[in-house]
């Protein structure tokens, strides 16, 4: 598809003062759901929008949007149009009431008897939303049949009030606010047969079945040719009402004014909304034949605001135009070259467009999900269920073109213009949408990240509260899978960033900064789903790697008690996602208290620190046969023995009785517990010492350092030549210029062989390691899955020498084994490349 000139047009914007700062703060808009706006204001879709015109919008600093949305649906006529427009001037100008509840409101009674005369339905009620218009069916039918049951399809949605939230069909709507209303029942989409069996069954219980031509929300999705008129002849059979919801695709959507039309029935309740208010009013019909009108529901049945002779007056206008301006063609025939247009994307993209459907000017994208070559940013958008927001906000920036997911699947993205939209305002919103596949099939999480506003340097000056940012609902709870595991990771330093998405590698120093300050603010997500681990007994674990995307200057800003909660949350994410192991990487183990803060909530947690400690040590021993080294022969230091990690390998140095062992403690701590420790692993008087100096290394052989500091410990420390360091931290203790020396021999400690050589998690493999190698800590994580423990392990300050005996057994057992040490620059050559 060739690109065209006219696309130049969506990027007018006049006099703009400063185009290149962040949009501004609104003084007071805190108090209008200052959750979705903290979440909006993050991902980029935060604007003001000041002026409106047909299918476009202006925002307040001047640039033009095509709205390809229609707000819903509900602008089919577009922004302020001239019909609309003109209803409400003449009755301002004839000073015409707009309640005069309850007697006679005449724009009202002239909508209602020309809604029934399209519609072949006898009776109106009106509403204020569509979620209202599907409340008033629910009581009707209820009461003019007696049954007491509402039937409804899987994955339809019909509003979020208590009743349309009960039939509703998709699951993630619900927010649990107290016991689901009774008699919602509801069959698959589609099935006539199913719909027939159910009927047959218990149609005496069933008052009403609803259902959507097309499922809009539900991801336009469209039943079999003959579904609904299969559902009208099932219906009447069971004397059934067919409450037929086209409150999205009703009034033109679909190319007919209604889309049941499509099959020449007649429901005998329609329901409508959204565009018959034209975008200005909110107005809502609930209309109904006369087999199923009841006097009882029609006396008791009110709303103070329904019968709106203002927006009934506007009502009458839309429904001139669209049965009088040949909108409804023009809607089928501009559907027909819409739906061209996104069959030659979907040829053109086939690795970011899985499907493309729809019916007149509502169609749907419906994105492919991201491989695993596809980078951290885009794979945890992904699978958050937020890639197709970013496709909109990312297409918003780059083209000023106006779109948004449906509410029932994460990868949809819904298109509903105007029905006055133009062929060449279409082709642009379709040169828009091309331009952001381009960057998704070149998997280019950078640039995205970019439209998004996720590189701006705002993102650094804000603070990081008590209160989330960002904010998202957690999954349903799934069963608990059987060998099973997640893994907690956070970024270690920008290098992590690169290293996990490549395409980043094409941001500069600053604006890697600023993401890290963005992506600090998301809350805890799946963000590699990785490819199953297969014992050498024949075991299989699966498995989830969890993000918390924080570095961690991020999490000392943020503080112990709030870092305790975030990754209580990604421990409660794992455990509805089904893991029956959670391990902690990083820094997590030390703010969950070495992981006693999450102990006790439904899965198994490891730090990770018993295989981390035990394979570090071998590998110690390993690098110091390189220089014809014995261990009892060699001076060891462990720094950061303190912590369990340096602590176990203070116990496992002792046990080889080296010539002397030195414990080196944080500065800013008190050496009692590493006295203790001394005392308890010493084997001659003056065999073991504790200080806190790091001059004490510089007499040692080998040096194990396992520090939880945040840059390297080991900067400025002058070892002698032929000295062998392990380095165990995570970021790495030992700075560039002593990883640099050609007489000191660095190597990174806790890297485990897995039994597959070719695995990786993620593109990156998490930290740039070679295919095949992890770490230590991930490791136990999935070795504890694949032998179905259930006790905690490697939890608390202290881990006994026989737990490292058993934890470097059962590896073995499964396969996993130390990974060949290699010389920092080896493995620095490999990460590079």
């Amino acid at each position: 598809m060739p690109p065209r000139a006219a696309k130049a047009t969506m990027h007018e914007r006049p006099a703009l003062d400063d185009e290149s700062s962040p949009l501004p703060v609104i003084e007071g808009s805190a108090a209008l759901n200052p959750t979705l706006r903290r979440l909006l204001r993050h991902c980029g879709l935060d604007r003001r929008f000041v002026r409106g015109d047909g299918p476009w919008l202006t925002d307040d600093r001047g640039r033009r949007f095509l709205d390809f949305y229609a707000q819903y649906g509900a602008v089919s006529l577009g922004h302020n149009a001239p019909a609309v427009r003109a209803a409400i001037e003449a009755s301002l100008a004839q000073g015409e009431p707009a309640m005069v509840q309850p007697y006679r409101a005449p724009h009202a009674e002239a909508l209602a008897q020309r809604l029934a005369e399209l519609s072949g339905l006898a009776h109106c009620v009106f509403t204020t939303s569509g979620a209202e218009a599907v409340e008033a069916a629910i009581k009707l039918t209820r009461v003019r049949t007696g049954r007491p049951v509402i039937l409804s399809t899987e994955g339809s949605f019909h509003g979020k009030t208590m009743g349309a939230l009960a039939a509703t069909g998709q699951r993630q709507h619900a927010i649990d606010p107290g016991p689901a209303p009774e008699g919602f029942e509801r069959v698959p989409f589609g099935d006539a047969r199913a719909l027939e069996e159910k009927l047959a069954r218990d149609g005496a219980h069933i008052a009403a079945f609803l259902v959507e031509p097309i499922q809009g929300e539900g991801g336009v999705r469209l039943p079999p040719e003959g579904y609904l008129a299969a559902a009208r002849a099932l219906c009447t059979r069971h004397g059934v009402a067919l409450v037929v919801d086209e409150i999205q695709t009703g009034l033109g959507r679909a190319g007919r004014l209604f889309a049941c039309e499509h099959e020449g029935i007649v429901p005998d309740v329609l329901l409508l909304a959204k565009s018959l208010g034209g975008g200005v009013f909110p107005l809502g019909a609930c209309l109904v034949s006369t087999a199923f009108w009841d006097e009882r529901f029609a006396l008791r049945h009110s709303s103070t605001f329904a019968n709106n002779n203002l927006a009934c007056r506007v009502g009458l206008a839309v429904l001139d135009e669209l049965t009088q301006g040949g909108l409804c063609e023009a809607a089928r025939v501009r559907g027909v070259l819409l739906e061209q247009e996104l069959r030659a994307l979907a040829a053109r993209y086939p690795t970011v467009i899985a499907e493309v459907r729809g019916r007149g000017l509502l169609a749907a994208i419906e994105l492919a999900p991201v491989d695993g070559d596809a980078g951290a940013f885009l794979s945890y958008f992904d699978l958050q269920g937020l890639l197709a927001y970013a496709f909109a906000a990312a297409l918003a920036e780059r083209a000023a073109v106006l779109v948004l997911p449906s509410l029932g699947t994460s990868r949809v993205i819904r298109l509903a213009p105007p029905l006055i939209v133009s062929d060449d305002e279409l082709r642009l919103a379709i040169d828009a949408i091309a331009d952001v596949c381009a960057l998704l099939a070149r998997r280019d999480g950078g640039a995205i990240a970019r439209a998004i506003g996720a590189t701006l340097a705002h993102h650094l000056d804000e603070p990081i509260t008590e209160e989330p940012r960002v904010a998202l609902p957690m999954p349903h709870p799934a069963p608990r899978a059987p060998r099973s595991y997640a893994f907690l990771i956070h970024y270690t330093s920008l290098d992590d960033v690169v290293a996990m998405d490549p395409s980043f590698a094409r941001l500069g120093r600053e604006e890697l900064r600023a993401y890290a300050a963005f992506a600090a603010a998301m809350p805890p997500g799946v963000v590699v789903r990785p490819s199953a681990v297969r014992s050498l007994t024949g075991e299989v674990a699966e498995g989830w790697i969890i993000a918390i995307p924080m570095l961690p200057e991020h999490m000392l800003r943020a503080g112990r008690r709030r870092m305790a909660e975030i990754i209580t949350r990604a421990v409660d994410l794992a455990g509805a996602l089904g893991a029956g192991v959670v391990g902690l990487g990083g820094y997590t183990t030390a703010y969950a208290q070495r992981g006693l803060a999450v102990t006790g909530r439904g899965p198994t947690i490891t730090t990770g620190n018993t295989l981390t400690a035990a394979m570090s040590f071998e590998a110690l021993r390993r690098a110091a046969g390189w220089h014809d080294r014995t261990l009892a022969g060699s001076r060891i230091a462990v720094v950061g023995a303190r912590g369990s990690v340096g602590a176990l390998c203070a116990r496992l140095a002792a046990q080889a009785r080296p010539e002397h062992l030195v414990l080196v403690g944080n500065p800013a701590s008190t050496t009692t517990r590493l006295d203790e420790l001394a005392a308890a692993l010493a084997w001659d008087r003056g065999s073991v010492t504790v200080t806190t100096s790091l001059e004490a290394i510089t007499s040692c052989d080998l040096v194990i350092s396992a520090t939880g500091a945040s840059r390297p410990a080991l900067t400025g420390v002058r070892l002698r030549p032929g000295t062998v360091v392990c380095d165990v931290a995570r970021p790495y203790d030992a700075p560039a210029d002593l990883r640099r020396r050609g007489d000191v021999t660095v190597i990174d400690g806790g890297l485990v062989a897995l039994p597959d050589p070719t695995l990786r998690f993620g593109v990156g493999n998490l930290q740039g390691y070679p295919d095949g190698i992890q770490l230590a800590c991930l490791s136990e994580t999935i070795v504890l899955a694949l032998a179905g423990e259930t006790a905690d392990r490697g939890v608390g300050d202290d881990i006994p020498l026989r737990e490292a005996e058993q934890m470097l057994a059962l590896a073995a057992h499964h396969g996993f084994t130390l990974a060949a040490p290699s010389r920092d620059r080896e493995i620095v050559a490999r990460r590079r490349a």
